[in-house]
């Protein structure tokens, strides 16, 4: 029946009425709730006033009348009717053609929305108001979430920034709505997935400028990133000029790491040029061996799980060759658990690593070519104890003990293992030459570990201050117990004693 009565509607309205025609045929893009509103109410009113009529003809019909009078209230009756039917029939047609349109023209906006954040290379975003309708790739790394879309479209932005922000959030979206064109760009914190937050600058611009839709395009950028432009340290001369001088490395990376600032230092020692070096990882840059450290510590900064670290490290100069640094670096955000960026200083010290290796390689050579000497060299302090700070491992050798048994041994006493009869003798002796500042050789025995009886054999001397105190002694002790007969070494103890006393 419908089919039919546009049928017959449809020649009418193109010979009387084309324009109502094309209004009807293109959807009607032009007509709002409103209008809608409004079309119900004269239905409405039309069937009211319809009822009404016919009541009215009703009381005042009368049979009597002339034939004329009949016929028009029926023409009457019939045009009421036909209206009626007219506007029933259009109105479905008319509110489905204005839905679709409404529908259509939002798509194209969320479509378009969708093409242009999409190709941005920066973190974008359609929204609905409040609501999330697209994120683009960058938005979800930026975010932690990439490849988890699914989990955002349709959230409230609310969702993902701090809660601490969230008042200034709705102020910002307010006035950008009520002027309807680009705000100025705000700053704020976002929730990654992993439950750091990023300081942001964020901007927010509608997609239609005259008002009729309600979506927007957001788009932010790394507060981190954004520092480097606006610091105020290029403004100040004084400082750059300072940084620029100063010999440490100083360098300044974003949240994820990448160089956004070198000081000359950095092509100085390294030779690397800094504009190729900028925006490039940290982490590119140090020893392959000493990389997972770095990007251990330099991550607990970014991610805000740590204020400071202090460690020493290998770069790679551009001429392949290692170059030792002390790399102090602090976060720039005092709050835990938001993702930042980091500043520090990179001081030379590859002299320095060169000399201790140096000397570990002689303390080995000395070690070495101690544990071969046939024999023990000591330090030790001038008590009654003749208490050990250092032994070699020719002890072992010559009195049975470890060293790790006589040095800073509270229960071990050196001269308690010296033979009863010479100890008096070599106690005197030892303090006689000390006292004039002169080395002492002495022949004495010495009881073992296992009670053997061992001639030895010792030559020392003093260790003083700058001010002539008498530090400890230094000296050597080797074994005589194979050289010659007791006879022999009776003979050498009484020529040492007779020396020290001449030395009196």
């Amino acid at each position: 029946m419908f089919s039919e009565l546009m049928d017959l509607v449809h020649p009418v309205l193109d010979r009387f009425c084309p324009e109502a025609q094309s209004l009807l045929l293109n959807g009607l893009n032009s007509v709002n709730c409103l209008r809608l509103f409004k079309m119900s109410l004269y239905i409405f009113s039309m069937a009211v006033l319809s009822l009404v009529f016919m009541l009215v003809f009703g009381t005042w019909w009368d049979g009597s009348a002339p034939f004329k009078i009949h016929v028009a209230s029926l023409f009457a009756i019939l045009a009421v009717l036909l209206s009626a039917m007219l506007m029933i029939a259009v109105y479905p047609i008319l509110t489905t053609r204005i839905t679709n349109g409404q529908k259509k023209k939002e798509l194209d906006n969320i479509t378009w929305g969708r093409d242009v954040s999409a190709n941005l290379a920066t973190p974008a975003a359609v929204l609905d108001g409040y609501n999330l309708v697209f994120a683009n790739k960058a938005f979800l790394n930026e975010l932690g979430m990439s490849g988890m879309s699914d989990q955002i479209i349709g959230m409230p932005l609310t969702n993902i920034v701090h809660p601490g922000d969230h008042l200034n959030l709705a102020k910002f979206i307010a006035g950008n709505t009520h002027h309807q064109q680009q705000s100025e760009t705000i700053t704020l914190r976002i929730l990654c997935y992993d439950g750091t937050t990023l300081p942001v600058q964020m901007a927010l611009s509608p997609l239609r400028e005259d008002g009729s839709s309600n979506y927007s395009l957001l788009q932010f950028s790394s507060a981190s990133s954004s520092l480097s432009q606006t610091t105020h340290l290029g403004d100040q001369s004084d400082y750059h000029l300072l940084i620029d001088r100063i010999e440490q490395i100083v360098f300044h990376v974003n949240a994820n790491g990448d160089f956004i600032f070198l000081n000359p230092s950095w092509e100085y020692l390294l030779d690397h040029a800094i504009k190729d070096s900028l925006n490039k990882p940290l982490i590119s840059f140090v020893h392959p061996e000493d990389r997972p450290m770095v990007e251990a510590r330099i991550s607990s900064l970014t991610l805000g799980k740590r204020a400071s670290c202090h460690l020493q490290t290998r770069l790679i100069a551009k001429n392949g060759n290692s170059f030792w640094v002390e790399l102090r670096a602090k976060a720039t955000s005092s709050h835990k658990g938001e993702r930042t960026s980091v500043i520090g200083t990179m001081t030379d010290i590859n002299r320095m690593k060169t000399t201790e290796a140096s000397l570990r390689a002689n303390r080995r050579s000395l070690s070495t070519l101690l544990s071969n000497i046939p024999g023990m060299v000591y330090r030790c302090k001038n008590d009654r104890n003749w208490s050990f700070e250092f032994a070699s491992d020719g002890c072992l050798e010559v009195t049975g003990y470890e060293p790790y048994e006589m040095v800073n041994a509270p229960n071990f006493s050196f001269v308690q293992i010296i033979h009863p009869d010479d100890r008096q003798l070599a106690w005197e002796s030892v303090q006689q030459c000390v006292s004039s500042q002169k080395k002492f050789q002495l022949v004495y025995r010495l009881i073992t570990r296992s009670g053997q009886v061992k001639w030895v054999w010792e030559q020392g001397k003093g260790v003083y201050s700058s001010a002539g105190e008498l530090l400890a002694l230094e000296g050597f002790i080797t074994d005589l117990a194979n050289e010659g007969d007791v006879d022999s070494m009776m003979a050498f103890q009484a020529l040492f004693s007779e020396n020290s006393l001449n030395q009196r």
